[in-house]
């Protein structure tokens, strides 16, 4: 009887290294579909599709993106979860979908532990802008005229509960003044109404302030990098200013939980190769000022996640923000 167990684990162990074995061979056999969760056009899914385009050429297959936009990142999200762990559905991955939105929703279709991490693949910052006849020239000028004022800033977001709304409730608690989230369809028309006077203030990416920057129809008064970046290089830094926090959004990409090892290994290391590429780099740095390339393992892309998790969990509790859902 043991003598039989022991055939048959065995068995079982060989028969899953020649499955192994033959998923790495035969990978891909057929046309990969990468699902980003947003609306075609935009910073987002321009990286989609030239990372789409650089895996084609190395992979011999057509890797085509299908944009499921809707629900705060949710539709595109659950749809890479519940498809076969096969590898030919990936996902593009956005930093708020993977931390906040588990944070904040009740009955989110999708976990973090429903993806397999293959490979983060760049990270942007936010700004606190004004328009270009504010008063304020500083982030402690402005941070004094809303204080004076006795009202919650009023500041333009993207969306509720994501992380250019987050960036501002950092702000206001670390300062000490509650926020009045301005929530847009997007940050085009956030930026319209701050260049036009008609916003007070805006939390935002890099990219949607840059050339009316340069045209000083707004002021950036801080950003939420590390470092100063070389897009705005007369910017400082919220750690410069006193406030100790970085803050980015990153993008990454993931397949079903359960794809086989061999697959991911051969996406993690062929993506890795894409982000080295000089034709990714210089295809991005066009389109999208300050995204700048991560290279990294699935294991970092956890890491990180974990990270953001830590850091948005205390400021979601500590600002009482909640989405009903």
């Amino acid at each position: 009887m043991k003598f039989s167990v022991i055939k048959q684990v065995a068995a079982l162990g060989l028969s899953i290294l020649a499955f192994g074995a033959y998923a790495q061979e035969t990978y891909p056999s057929k046309p990969i579909k990468i699902i980003v969760p947003i609306a075609a056009g935009g910073a987002t899914d321009v990286q989609a599709r030239a990372m789409a385009d650089e895996l084609q050429k190395r992979l011999k297959v057509a890797v085509v993106v299908e944009n499921k936009p809707g629900g705060n990142f949710v539709i595109g999200n659950a749809a890479v979860a519940s498809a076969p762990s096969d590898g030919y559905t990936l996902g593009w991955a956005l930093s708020a979908a993977m931390s906040l939105n588990p944070l904040l929703y009740k009955n989110l279709p999708y976990k973090p532990g429903d993806f397999q991490f293959l490979a983060p693949v760049s990270k942007g910052h936010h700004v606190i802008a004004v328009p270009g006849n504010s008063k304020a020239i500083s982030l402690k000028e402005w941070i004094e005229g809303v204080k004076r004022s006795g009202q919650p800033a009023a500041i333009g977001v993207s969306s509720t509960g994501g992380t250019t709304h987050l960036m501002a409730e950092t702000v206001g608690e670390r300062a000490g003044f509650a926020v009045q989230p301005i929530v847009y369809r997007g940050e085009a028309p956030a930026v319209l109404d701050l260049v036009a006077g008609q916003l007070p203030a805006m939390s935002g990416i890099v990219a949607s302030v840059l050339d009316h920057y340069k045209a000083g129809k707004v002021k950036v008064l801080a950003i939420s990098s590390d470092k100063r970046i070389p897009e705005l290089p007369d910017v400082p830094t919220f750690k410069e200013l006193g406030y100790d926090f970085v803050i980015t959004y990153w993008n990454g990409m993931v397949a079903p939980a359960g794809t086989p090892k061999p697959i991911v290994d051969k996406l993690s290391t062929t993506i890795r190769e894409v982000l080295a590429s000089p034709e990714f780099k210089t295809r991005i740095s066009a389109a999208v000022p300050d995204m700048h390339i991560i290279s990294g393992s699935p294991q970092l892309m956890g890491e990180m996640i974990k990270e953001d998790t830590a850091f948005w969990s205390r400021i979601i509790k500590s600002r009482n923000i909640k989405i009903e859902n």
